[in-house]
């Protein structure tokens, strides 16, 4: 049911605070009277830490039970010309492929305005299905708010309740003016727009300056973790670095890795451990690199015997495989990354619990 006109511009709704739960995750409870499970944003800038962590909580909330199954969320990012840089670019579509092969996650799409005039709207509208499985716009917010990180907890913003009808057909009459990123057309499409000077993008993805930023500093502790078994024999197949290949022939995405965290290399209160036993997950982190951009990761397993990338636990042995020159998803054995001249990663944790990580 779509709320009345009346009802929302009577006594509009203005949130100036807390955005991440009336904009990004209310509207999907399933203790509403209309659980929506379809978000579309149309947003001036964006940034891939601010996608990483709502698909990294809507997720979880699928598997609670808080959220509604199903869940998809499509973006269309409007201001190509200053705010899109190759780099920004292929980050984007690295992360987005990431979570839409990553089992649990929402179904994700960004698409890029392309042609006319770039656009500088911020509008947030959620939509459920009738019972015919149509989709109906349920709930819509517009105002200041970026789907950016700084927009979400670094600066002040204001946004209100909206007509979501009204909003749904402005973000309809919208694409056709928009190139998917994944699309092949749009190196040609957008090469007059994508810009490659950093001085030009106002809201960067900041992975890149945030690691150099870090790198001057001193760390509050270091450590580092063996990508081989306990016993420093060899990498195995179906775990560590190899997880995702399987001697049996179960098809995984070879590129499924973890870090084994081996009791030689364990350091109490080095990565954040459950608050309270019976947590499910231990708390992510954000880890940056130096050339693969920043992600989040977590313990994991029985005992916390492992650190996994939560986006996707394929993002961990990409970049491995990258940077030793493997083909993707090959079978990568201690003699590789013994050429390759390391056999461990390094964390770097500093005192606002960012760690960078280096191999």
């Amino acid at each position: 049911m779509i709320p009345k006109i009346d009802e929302i511009t009577k006594e509009p709704t203005f949130i100036t605070s807390s955005f991440d739960e009336p904009v990004l995750y209310a509207p999907a409870r399933v203790e509403r009277h209309t659980p929506c499970n379809t978000l579309r944003i149309i947003t001036a800038f964006t940034d891939c830490d601010r996608i990483s962590t709502h698909m990294i909580a809507l997720s979880e909330g699928m598997k609670t039970g808080r959220f509604v199954k199903g869940l998809s969320v499509e973006i269309i990012l409007g201001m190509t010309k200053s705010s899109l840089s190759q780099k920004k670019h292929e980050d984007i579509c690295r992360l987005i492929g990431f979570l839409n092969s990553s089992k649990g996650m929402p179904k994700i799409s960004c698409r890029y305005i392309c042609q006319n005039s770039e656009v500088h709207s911020k509008v947030y509208i959620w939509s459920a299905p009738d019972h015919g499985g149509l989709d109906i716009p349920n709930v819509a917010f517009c105002g200041s708010l970026n789907y950016t990180m700084n927009a979400f907890y670094k600066r002040r913003e204001s946004v209100s309740m909206c007509n979501p009808l009204e909003a749904f057909f402005y973000f309809k009459s919208l694409l056709e003016d928009t190139i998917d990123c994944f699309d092949p057309a749009v190196s040609e499409k957008l090469k007059n727009v994508v810009n490659n000077t950093a001085e030009a993008v106002e809201e960067p993805d900041n992975s890149e300056m945030d690691y150099l930023a870090y790198d001057k500093e001193a760390p509050v502790d270091t450590l580092t973790v063996s990508l081989l078994r306990a016993d420093g024999s060899d990498t195995g197949y179906g775990s560590g670095i190899n997880w995702g290949i399987r001697k049996n022939g179960t098809k995984r995405d070879q590129n499924q890795a973890y870090i084994p965290y081996n009791h030689q290399d364990k350091k109490p209160g080095f990565f954040p451990d459950r608050i309270n036993p019976e947590d499910e997950n231990c708390p992510m982190f954000k880890v940056i690199t130096k050339d693969f951009g920043s992600f989040h990761m977590r313990m994991a397993q029985q005992n916390n015997k492992a650190l996994h990338s939560v986006e996707s636990n394929a993002i961990l042995g990409e970049w491995i495989r990258k940077k030793i020159g493997a083909p993707s998803g090959g079978y990568v054995t201690k003699q590789m990354l013994e050429l390759y001249g390391k056999t461990a990663v390094t964390f770097r944790k500093y005192a606002d619990g960012t760690y960078l990580l280096d191999f």
